[in-house]
């Protein structure tokens, strides 16, 4: 509501509030919120959490293929491991298959064709995570060698592109470089990288009572890794419960990609194969 019997200050009042002192930051050390935690070790992460009872540990098996199409999986030598519980692919998936965060084109686990080397093609949960690594290393997958697009340049001129092309315009600009006086023209390469977090991809997941479950998760969006693994596991969003409380780095690297890990993590517990209703925690290098 408007207040229209609002008092003008004068000239030399106004001067006399600027004038006084101002509590800010500006020159001043602050402590961060975080430095008491980070400096003295208190601080936990997901790999400080204490293990559940029966905890699973997730391993996923990487493709080592930039191109390819998946003939076969075998998933049989994998089990021969003492203490694996389960092996998926993307054919364990009860829901949602493919986790593309705006449009599809990142499937949760490969199918029918790998399309760059570290692509996950399927994913072990045992009791020990050594014990799944070895046993996901032991699965026997064929591939028949697609070309692969390994430049920019070239991917450009074949027209490979991720989106489709969209252009912004105003005016002619192709007439006015034509018309130009001075024209300057050339090939720039920038050989720059994004930084990197010191803490790779991870999660843990308990289930709860109800179905539901409640996900430890390093990621810099909660409710997007609360929707895909729901979608997933295709049940409602209300049984899912993501726990953010801090990350060890992410610069943008986990707005997205926490999900994929997240989501297999979540399936692997939820499958009936992993009963006993138990923990699981999965670890994933970037």
């Amino acid at each position: 509501m408007s207040n229209h019997h609002a008092v003008e200050k004068t000239q030399a009042e106004l001067a006399q509030l600027f004038a006084q002192d101002l509590t800010t930051g500006v020159g001043r050390s602050v402590r961060h919120d975080s430095a008491a935690k980070h400096v003295s070790g208190e601080a936990q992460y997901i790999d400080d959490r204490l293990e559940f009872p029966n905890q699973l540990h997730l391993y996923a098996r990487l493709s080592d293929r930039a191109h390819a199409r998946i003939i076969s999986i075998d998933t049989a030598p994998c089990y021969a491991f003492d203490g694996v519980r389960i092996v998926i692919t993307h054919e364990d998936v009860p829901g949602l298959k493919d986790i593309g965060p705006l449009l599809p084109g990142d499937p949760l686990l490969a199918i029918d064709t790998v399309q760059f080397v570290g692509q996950v093609v399927l994913a072990v949960a045992a009791r020990d995570l050594d014990t799944a690594r070895k046993a996901a290393m032991a699965a026997v997958i064929e591939y028949e060698d697609l070309e692969p697009v390994l430049d920019v340049v070239e991917a450009y001129r074949n027209k490979h592109f991720v989106l489709d092309s969209h252009t912004h315009q105003r005016g002619d600009s192709a007439g006015a470089l034509a018309a130009a006086k001075n024209r300057i023209q050339g090939t720039l390469h920038i050989g720059g990288q994004e930084h990197f977090y010191l803490e790779t991809q991870i999660s843990s997941v308990m289930p709860t009572e109800d179905g539901g479950m409640i996900v430890y998760c390093s990621t810099q969006n909660p409710t997007e890794v609360q929707k895909l693994v729901a979608e997933v596991l295709d049940v409602s969003m209300n049984k899912i419960v993501v726990d953010m409380r801090r990350m060890g780095g992410g610069f943008g690297g986990k707005e997205t990609q926490a999900a994929s890990p997240a989501c297999c993590v979540r399936w692997s517990r939820a499958s009936p194969a992993s009963r006993p209703r138990c923990a699981c925690r999965v670890w994933k290098t970037c």
